[in-house]
């Protein structure tokens, strides 16, 4: 059996390019979002950002589709190789990061094309509704509601590998959570990059909060009122680290050494662990929050991704030899 220390994995080697990312977050990118007003208009001015990146050149060597999932926009993201190992006929579904707030299809594609070229699956990205439209509830409606039709649509339905970054991840982590809870097919795995998995950050250590390269603590606490409003209500567990750790399926998590997420992810292994369930963590030193979404722009932010992939072949051909 696995100790905990060999659960989590740490990595200390930092590459230039990471420390120099790293610091243009610190020094540029935090202070702005710290200024940032929380405000609709605050909001909707981010949302232009993604408009933004939609107009830079799309990933080459992938076939992109615009598509709807349980009434939800999406986009499904091919390559022409296909999976021949465990992944054969799997599907991964992906939500992407941004705090409820901001991020979509445009600035994920990149990771969803990476995703599928080296798994050789499709990838489908969710485009749920965000603040101002609706807090983490409406965000949950939207994800389950993909997830429900996918279900009905996908080559193998036992083969839905759920993954996301941040927000994402939590998003993912509640999908596992639903489906176990209703009674639905469950995901094979679960993989998340820098997953938010407790909605009370503020109650972790500040002066450990404030290390974090870009994400500030004082925004975070803004938003917690909108998250929770919205027409839709958060079913099950508020977040993921209060859900029984036993509805959950094999869980691939990586996590910057110093970011708000990390204090939850550590907490959430043990717990997976200590439930029997299968989990593998990744600490990297000199990251910031979420840095698998830049692609191959980093050394670690491909090793990362190709250990989740790894991983979710374990775990899927697990399952596969033990289905009944």
């Amino acid at each position: 059996m696995r100790t905990r220390e060999t659960t989590i994995i740490r990595h200390w080697k930092v590459t230039w390019r990471a420390w120099l990312v790293f610091w243009i977050a610190r020094i540029f990118v935090k202070p702005l979002f710290a200024a940032w007003p929380t405000t609709d208009r605050g909001v909707a001015a981010l949302g232009h950002l993604e408009k933004v990146v939609d107009r830079l050149p799309r990933p080459k060597g992938v076939t992109i589709e615009p598509m709807t999932l349980g009434g939800v926009p999406s986009e499904r993201i091919s390559h022409h190789r296909k999976a021949s190992d465990a992944l054969a006929g799997a599907t991964i579904l992906y939500f992407h990061g941004g705090g409820f707030v901001f991020c979509g299809l445009a600035t994920h594609r990149s990771l969803c094309a990476l995703l599928t070229a080296r798994a050789g699956v499709p990838v489908i990205s969710v485009e749920y509704r965000q603040l101002p439209y609706g807090g983490i509830g409406t965000s949950i409606h939207d994800a389950m509601a993909a997830y429900t039709e996918l279900l009905g649509t996908c080559e193998d339905p036992s083969k839905i590998v759920l993954a996301g970054d941040s927000a994402g991840g939590y998003l993912a982590m509640k999908v596992a959570e639903l489906a176990a809870t209703r009674g639905m097919v469950t995901p094979a795995a679960v993989i998340g990059y820098s997953p938010l998995l407790n909605l009370a950050l503020e109650k972790h250590d500040p002066d450990y909060m404030r290390r974090d390269a870009y994400l500030p603590m004082s925004q975070v606490e803004a938003l917690k009122d909108r998250w929770a409003g919205g027409p839709d209500p958060i079913v099950g567990a508020d977040s993921p680290i209060e859900a029984d750790p036993r509805v959950y399926p094999p869980a691939f998590f990586s996590v910057a050494q110093y970011e708000l997420m990390r204090p939850d992810v550590e907490a959430m292994t043990a717990l997976l662990e200590d439930a029997g369930q299968a989990v593998e963590t990744h600490v990297w030193s000199g990251q910031i929050h979420a840095y698998p979404v830049m692609g191959t722009v980093l050394k670690e932010s491909t090793m990362t991704i190709a250990l989740s992939l790894d991983f979710v072949r374990r775990a899927v051909g697990y399952r596969g030899r033990h289905s009944a």
